[in-house]
């Protein structure tokens, strides 16, 4: 089997170094940095330490691979696909495991569906530098069954999610909003405790309600119960908005709960569920999406 990428940068590298860690051997790869004065010597450098092939063109490799990784940053990411479209053939896999939105998959694979060519929208949800070719993979598209068979004997681990590209990307991106937003929330929240002295009762106090509790019942009791109490709850965060400005602090975390909150109050969830309260977190949703 011929593995080959387009794009070599870190998802690339550690892809590629784990892979040659499993014994594949003859990885091919071309990227644009290869020949820059400064860059160039990282790009030979990983290639040297995976025992990656450096071609001289995205062609090269896009004529020669079963299976190309397109593994450039998205804004490239169709100039990539259009510029070895005429390349491409039947059967061959072609994996785009670029940060792209789904929309721009779909357009990917409208570009080249006519070719033959199996396409898989491959989006990684872990760390790469820790995992290397094992770092989760959810994958979509009418060539992610084909991907997820010729790979996981190499140790790879992929999740399919339909046929659809854009699916496996729209997963990505959508489970990001969380991921990035709690961490981000989480410093906000940190550095507040630190200005008044709290940090290691303000952690205790948030970990007992937290800890031990399955996630999707996080979501049931947060979800529904920022529906009911969206007014008071939006009304508290003004004093946590003051207190984080009193404190020299930014507050931008709380003031983008503050407004989800309000856009829920006038849906105003407690009068619907005064005899009973939400079954849980899909009625909320279902209910702000009708509207």
């Amino acid at each position: 089997m011929k593995i080959g990428f387009i794009g070599f940068g870190e998802a690339a590298y550690n892809i590629a170094l784990g892979l040659a860690g499993e014994g594949v051997s003859g990885i091919r790869a071309f990227d644009s940095m290869a020949g820059d004065a400064v860059m160039g010597k990282l790009v030979h450098a990983r290639a040297e330490e995976a025992k990656v092939e450096l071609c001289g063109s995205a062609k090269d490799v896009a004529e020669w691979a079963d299976v190309l990784f397109a593994a450039v940053p998205s804004s490239f990411t169709m100039d990539v696909c259009r510029g070895v479209k005429g390349s491409l053939r039947a059967g061959q896999i072609y994996a785009d495991v670029s940060a792209s939105t789904p929309a721009m998959k779909e357009a990917i694979w409208n570009e080249i569906s006519a070719t033959g060519v199996l396409f898989a929208d491959a989006a990684m949800l872990g760390s790469l530098p820790k995992d290397k070719h094992r770092v989760p993979i959810t994958a979509s598209g009418n060539g992610a069954a084909k991907f997820k068979e010729t790979m996981e004997p190499y140790g790879m681990k992929i999740m399919l999610a339909g046929e659809r590209p854009g699916a496996a990307s729209a997963i990505k991106l959508v489970r990001s909003i969380f991921m990035k937003g709690i961490a981000a929330l989480m410093i906000e929240m940190l550095q507040a405790a630190d200005a008044y002295g709290v940090s290691d009762e303000v952690v205790a106090s948030v970990a007992k309600s937290m800890d031990g509790t399955p996630f999707t019942s996080h979501l049931d009791r947060l979800v529904t119960g920022s529906a009911l109490h969206c007014v008071r709850r939006a009304a508290e965060l003004k004093g946590s908005i003051a207190m984080l400005e009193e404190a020299g602090l930014t507050s931008e975390m709380s003031a983008a709960t503050k407004q989800k909150l309000e856009e829920l109050i006038p849906y105003e969830f407690a009068k619907h569920y005064v005899e009973a309260k939400p079954a849980g977190w899909p009625e909320i949703i279902e209910k702000l999406r009708k509207n």
